[in-house]
């Protein structure tokens, strides 16, 4: 009843004002009445209202509510009318309306029986299994019927520890012991069970469907490496074959430049062999017809040598002839090596033609280079570009005993090595008559 109190006033608020508002209705509209039986009817309704508690005492589920909602109500109606008695002197007993106040009375019961009492068991049933699930129990291992809650034999020892405590729960009349649920709390432990079952299922197949992506993730990331791996592969390999056709094409185009070039000195060389041979017929058949003609003196300037050419008398002609041709037609070379460029193959030859009409004396052929890089790097390099020009000269006709091939390297600057210009200038072949 204290929990009705607590918790549903307004309806007792209620009924109290109805008890209240009948004697003062009885008094306006006269239903007062003297009663013979006054104290018999008092002690009936006492009785009445006593019957009332034991029946709701004895009774459980929805019927025990209605039954201690009617007794509250029918309980606040009385002291509603004691109340209003007091002030207009008509006690409940002494006049005959008061059924009038006791019908609305039950209409307020029946009101309170279809739109607050339904409320009830779900709001104790929510607080209920707050509790269980504070104490570490299933929230749905229990049941509720009216204030009473039932539970299952399955809670083992904590059972009467859980019953005292939900006790305590505010509404809560008792606990009782049941060997299982039944009904609407048996379905809805069942179909939790069942729903939780479904949800490990779903989790366990969302699992290992996440895994297997994963995996193949991982497959296909695997294969996409291989795939590229094996394509960067091809493409280097292609890359070397492409390297080595393209080496092989420059060095067979090296090898039937330098053919040629050989060719076109062993020709040159049969060409002068065959002119001199001319030559010494022709200045034999000249003997043999003059032989009393004299010796011509000779030329203190020029000479002329087995081919008809005309000699270079001295030195210094030999070297002012070399010089000029050399500033004239640089001689040059590959970048960063000592082969010489297709370009530069005729001025060889012209300074082959030129050193072999020098007076009998050895010739200096030296290199050199600008200050970029290091000293015996730059003095390797120029040595070696010597001895290509040297070479290059000695295949020309020109004999090796008379060429000295030196390299200076960045020592012998003809400038500054301040600008591409002047490092340009500074990377030459000179010859030095000796």
């Amino acid at each position: 009843m204290i929990y009705y109190v607590m918790h549903y006033w307004p309806w007792l608020a209620a009924a109290a004002v109805v008890g209240v508002a009948t004697p003062f209705l009885a008094d306006r509209f006269g239903w007062a009445a003297d009663l013979a039986d006054y104290w018999l009817q008092r002690i009936g309704v006492v009785l009445a209202i006593a019957v009332v508690f034991i029946v709701a005492r004895l009774a459980a589920g929805k019927p025990e509510l209605m039954l201690e909602a009617g007794a509250g109500l029918v309980a606040a109606y009385i002291i509603g009318g004691i109340a209003g008695g007091l002030a207009t002197h008509l006690l409940p007993a002494r006049f005959e309306g008061w059924w009038v106040g006791l019908f609305a009375t039950g209409l307020i019961w029946l009101v309170f029986g279809i739109t607050t009492m339904p409320k009830i068991e779900p709001d104790l049933r929510e607080r209920v299994a707050e509790v269980v699930k504070g104490a570490g129990a299933d929230p749905l291992n229990f049941d509720v019927i009216g204030r009473d809650v039932l539970l299952p034999e399955d809670l083992g020892k904590a059972r009467a520890e859980l019953g005292a405590q939900i006790l305590q729960v505010s509404g809560v009349r008792l606990v009782s012991e049941v060997e299982e649920l039944t009904g609407a709390a048996l379905s809805a432990k069942t179909v939790a069970k069942l729903q939780t079952e479904v949800a490990a299922k779903a989790e366990a197949e969302a699992k290992a469907k996440a895994e297997a992506e994963a995996r193949d993730a991982v497959e296909k990331a695997a294969a996409d490496a291989a795939a590229r791996e094996a394509a960067a592969k091809a493409a280097k390999e292609t890359a070397a074959k492409h390297a080595a056709a393209k080496a092989k094409d420059d060095a067979e185009a090296k090898e039937a430049a330098a053919k040629a070039a050989a060719d076109a000195a062993a020709k040159e060389a049969a060409t002068k062999e065959a002119a001199a041979k001319a030559a010494a017929e022709e200045a034999a058949k000249h003997a043999a017809a003059a032989p009393s003609a004299s010796i011509p003196p000779p030329v203190a300037t020029r000479t002329a040598d087995a081919a008809g050419a005309a000699s270079i008398a001295s030195v210094e002609a030999c070297q002012s002839k070399l010089s000029t041709l050399v500033a004239a037609q640089k001689i040059n070379f590959e970048r960063g090596s000592a082969e010489i460029e297709q370009a530069s193959l005729p001025v060889l030859k012209q300074l082959a033609a030129v050193i072999s009409h020098c007076p009998a004396a050895q010739i200096e052929v030296a290199g050199h280079t600008d200050a970029n890089g290091k000293k015996a790097a730059n003095e390797a390099l120029s040595k070696r570009r010597a001895e290509a020009v040297a070479d290059s000269l000695t295949k020309a006709g020109i004999g090796s005993a008379k060429l000295i091939a030196v390299g200076y390297g960045s020592a012998k600057p003809l400038g500054p090595n301040d600008t591409a210009e002047a490092r340009a200038k500074n990377r030459r072949i000179e010859f030095a008559v000796k």
